[in-house]
């Protein structure tokens, strides 16, 4: 008996085998080799894409070494802009002071932290490498730039910078922050200085259809900044200083993203810009006093 016993689960476990052998060649070859690259490849790699780091970084642009007689603009609004990491080289693009410059780099990780070297093309002037961390948990950029040339006003530059994302936005208006604000003229010596006033919250360039009547008695200074404000708000970087230090230092819904915007604006905005360009050469110059 117990013979007989041991012999029908010889039988049974040989069955079994025979149809485990079936199952496994029944598969596919494809989905086969498939799986077994999965295994060697092991589990999938965190990218730095996968941390959303990928993006722009904004914030202050400060002068570190600052030579004062080369008369210098000490801080600007900076837009370090990532746009790829790829085996431990790393690309994007730096927007200031209406200057628009690629760079190329690598990067190594220290935790969630990105340590990364940059340089620009080295054909400007004023081009140069920036070495900063990146960290992919709070999104703040931090590091330094120095220019390829020692001699510039402000060889050497730090930043601390948040990633914010743009987006053009018609009804961005502007705040009481900029109203008193001074427009910046190095070859004035009196006590007086050209100013902005309150006018510049009463009119939206890039909604309204504007009329001889809503601007034909403001200031010069209000009109110009009504007119840039339409570029502005197409995240236009401004070369020029006047209109520069007001948009980096008053407005907080400002991006620099672009160099040109031309090719953005509307045709209301088209329009406006015409009209308002017609009184703004015009018109009277708006003056306050120092305080004593």
């Amino acid at each position: 008996m117990k013979k007989l016993l041991l012999l029908g689960w010889c039988l049974s476990c040989l069955f079994a085998c025979q149809s485990e052998q079936e199952s496994d060649s029944e598969l596919d070859p494809e989905i086969t080799e498939a799986l077994d690259s999965l295994a060697e490849k092991g589990p999938p790699q965190v990218v730095l894409e996968s941390r959303g780091a990928v993006g722009s970084y904004i914030g202050a642009f400060d002068g570190e070494v600052i030579v004062y007689e080369k008369n210098p603009t000490a801080t600007n609004l900076i837009n370090i802009t990532i746009h790829e990491f790829r085996d431990g080289k790393v690309k994007g693009q730096s927007i200031v002071a209406g200057k628009d410059r690629p760079f190329f780099g690598t990067y190594t990780e220290d935790r969630s932290n990105y340590i990364i070297k940059v340089t620009e093309p080295g054909d400007d002037k004023h081009d140069g490498h920036f070495d900063f961390t990146l960290d992919t948990l709070e999104y703040v950029m931090t590091g330094k730039w120095y220019c390829n040339d020692p001699g510039v006003a402000v060889p050497v530059r730090s930043y601390v910078l948040k990633k914010r994302d743009f987006k053009y936005v018609a009804e961005y208006m502007l705040t009481e922050d900029i109203v008193g604000a001074e427009f910046y003229d190095p070859t004035n010596q009196t006590e007086k200085y050209e100013a902005v006033t309150a006018d510049v919250l009463t009119v939206n360039a890039s909604t309204d259809e504007l009329e001889e009547k809503d601007i034909e008695n403001m200031y010069q200074g209000d009109l110009e900044v009504i007119r840039n404000t339409i570029y502005a708000r197409h995240g236009y970087s401004f070369r020029n200083r006047r209109m520069r230090y007001l948009f980096d230092n008053f407005v907080k819904w400002y991006i620099p993203v672009s160099v040109d915007v031309r090719h953005k604006l509307t045709v209301i905005e088209k329009q406006n810009i015409e009209l308002i360009k017609r009184y703004e050469k015009h018109a009277d110059k708006y003056y306050d006093e120092y305080s004593r």
